[in-house]
């Protein structure tokens, strides 16, 4: 009776208290929808799972909707929680990129999929998204008696480079292991004794310093009397938190200069961090502009490609030009699958933005009825998994139609990796359903962990197939010796694919390096893991400093599923972001949105928020 006299006297009083004290001020509806997403953002970055995701998207699009600016001073608190990026790089990546998404965000509907896509694609959250049958259309159906041109004996050298990636504010003597995500400059917060000093001729942590490039463009010569060259994009470093049109337009510039010293005409194709800031290509639905950059790359392109291509370049950033009579190359925009073009977010529900896909198929169409042989380039391969699924799996269904017939080789970048992509005409797959290999190449940059490299094909004019792939490398770990010393790098044959994999898989002197040997290979790499490692370790252009892919784990049968895959749904690699769940408190968020740990060698080089 004494507790519940005592209970309901505290009671009173307190309601006393309550009705003298002035009420505390009312929240505006900004800050009661911004409270709402810190709180939807903190239990999915603790519950990690779909729902939650969800919930936090839609408490942002919410909070978008009364205030952008809101919207985007918390985005920039929760970058500086989540992954303890300086502060420049956080404000600088939201207040560039930030707006466009925010836009998308407005324009998606939350209720219809448009979440689970992007807690799919952004997050790995949620469940991979249904592939679409899709709404491709095809002039003629596929001839019912497929013919492979025959070899013409006669051999050519072309040049494989990809993802440049120069830093131009490269500082030899600063920081190689920094806070932010590239290195080797001069930043306000530089420690004025370095514990890693960059050498002269570049760091496994850092961009590509411009003496690297022009050494290795001025040695290109000696190994290879060069036919034309092939270069899948990337131009800019890794300072995304930085790049502008401004600053983007003078180091493409600069960049193809130095190229044009090979004096051999280059097809190239237009990469990601082209673009200022990266990876940001409006669609005609979407709104923004481009054209500023198609415009400055058709000008940079224009002393190797002809006027229609160069006009090409202006509207689509892509062409298609013919190098000699029976033979097209084809230079896709892949930019309109990579999942970080924040842009088609505002339209999931389309899967082929801005028709290139239906583009391609007219270019197929034409080579076709032209008995003409094709390589296609791009930047992104449809193989890796920051390529949409959907615009995958309908570019695969290209490859099929017109393989192997038409579409003679695949030509890509991105992964900085040596790296390639079978594609098949049945789920069943298997080196008789084989039918075309995507060519995945080194970069030039050894961004992170990577010696620079680039590749060398041997390729028959007549059926245009490639008949030896080598790859150079110089090894970076000397490049304290050769500052030491005054000397310049070497640039070396790392291994040629028909000798180091023909040991497992022999092939004949007049037989192509084909999908069906390539998958031959694959099968070489399952039975034998001293076959297996030295592909591995060919992959990291023998840097030595890639992680372990062990029998003990499961990497390497995702290694070699994923080289089976040419559609990215098909890849056996989980979107590696989001780490196990633990209980911490809303303030140290940073413990949970990681990368796994259990998987050290699922790192993507370029294809992350901060690269």
């Amino acid at each position: 009776m004494r507790s519940n006299i005592i209970s309901v006297t505290l009671s009173l009083a307190i309601a006393s208290a309550a009705i003298a004290a002035p009420s505390p001020p009312q929240m505006s509806q900004v800050e009661v929808k911004q409270q709402k997403f810190l709180q939807d953002a903190y239990i999915a970055s603790t519950k990690l799972d779909c729902v939650s995701c969800e919930a936090a998207f839609g408490s942002l699009k919410e909070l978008s909707k009364v205030s952008t600016n809101s919207a985007l001073d918390t985005i920039d608190y929760l970058c500086k929680k989540i992954t303890k990026e300086p502060a420049d790089v956080c404000s600088g990546l939201v207040n560039s990129m930030g707006p466009v998404f925010l836009n998308a965000l407005t324009t998606a509907d939350l209720s219809g999929g448009d979440a689970k896509e992007l807690c799919f694609q952004l997050a790995g959250l949620c469940p991979a998204p249904a592939i679409s049958s899709g709404t491709l259309t095809f002039p003629k159906p596929r001839p019912d008696n497929i013919t492979v041109p025959t070899p013409s004996g006669m051999r050519v050298d072309v040049l494989h480079l990809s993802d440049w990636h120069v830093d131009e504010s490269y500082t030899p003597g600063s920081e190689a292991i920094c806070n932010r995500p590239t290195c080797c400059r001069q930043y306000s917060d530089s420690p004025s004794v370095p514990i890693r000093p960059a050498a002269s001729w570049g760091d496994y942590n850092c961009g590509t310093p411009m003496k690297l490039a022009q050494n290795m463009v001025s040695h290109i010569p000696l190994v290879a009397n060069l036919s034309f060259s092939i270069m899948t994009g990337d131009i800019p470093p890794h300072d995304v938190w930085l790049e502008t049109q401004a600053t983007v337009i003078p180091l493409e510039q600069h960049a193809y200069e130095v190229m044009a010293r090979l004096n051999v005409t280059m097809y190239p194709s237009v990469g990601n961090h082209e673009a200022g800031p990266p990876n940001l290509f409006p669609t005609a639905a979407s709104g923004g502009n481009i054209s500023w950059l198609y415009e400055s790359l058709a000008n940079d392109w224009s002393r190797w490609l002809p006027a229609e291509a160069v006009n090409s370049t202006k509207n689509y950033g892509a062409y298609t030009v013919s190098p000699q009579p029976g033979f097209r190359i084809i230079s896709l925009n892949t930019n309109f699958c990579y999942t970080l073009n924040l842009y088609l977010y505002a339209h999931t529900e389309d899967h082929d933005p801005n028709g290139q896909l239906q583009w391609l198929i007219t270019q197929l169409q034409a080579a076709e009825d032209a008995h003409e042989r094709v390589w296609i380039l791009g930047h992104v391969s449809p193989s890796q998994t920051d390529c949409l699924q959907n615009w995958s799996a309908l570019y695969y269904q290209v490859v099929q139609r017109y393989s192997p017939h038409v579409i003679a080789e695949q030509f890509f970048g991105h992964s900085h990796f040596d790296e390639f992509a079978l594609y098949y005409n049945s789920t069943n797959k298997t080196d008789q359903s084989a039918i075309s290999t995507g060519w995945i190449g080194p970069s030039v940059t050894p961004f992170t962990n990577l010696n620079p490299g680039f590749r060398i094909y041997k390729v028959d004019n007549g059926s245009w197939n490639i008949f030896e792939s080598e790859t150079y490398i110089a090894n970076l770990s000397l490049a304290s010796v050769w500052d030491a010393t005054n000397s310049t790098p070497e640039w070396t044959l790392e291994y040629s694919a028909r000798k180091a994999y023909g040991a497992y898989v022999p092939l004949p002197d007049n037989v192509p390096l084909s999908a069906s040997w390539w998958h031959n290979v694959t099968n070489a790499f399952q039975s034998n893991d001293t076959a297996f490692q030295q592909y591995w370790n060919f992959r990291g252009k023998s840097s030595g400093k890639i992680p372990v892919c062990s029998n003990a784990t499961a990497c390497p049968n995702q290694m070699i599923c994923d080289l089976r895959a040419g559609r990215s749904n098909d890849s056996c690699t989980p979107i590696a972001f989001i780490a196990e769940a633990s209980s911490v408190e809303p303030t140290d968020l940073s413990a949970h949105m990681t990368r796994p740990q259990n998987m050290p060698w699922n790192v993507k080089l370029c294809g992350s928020y901060f690269d």
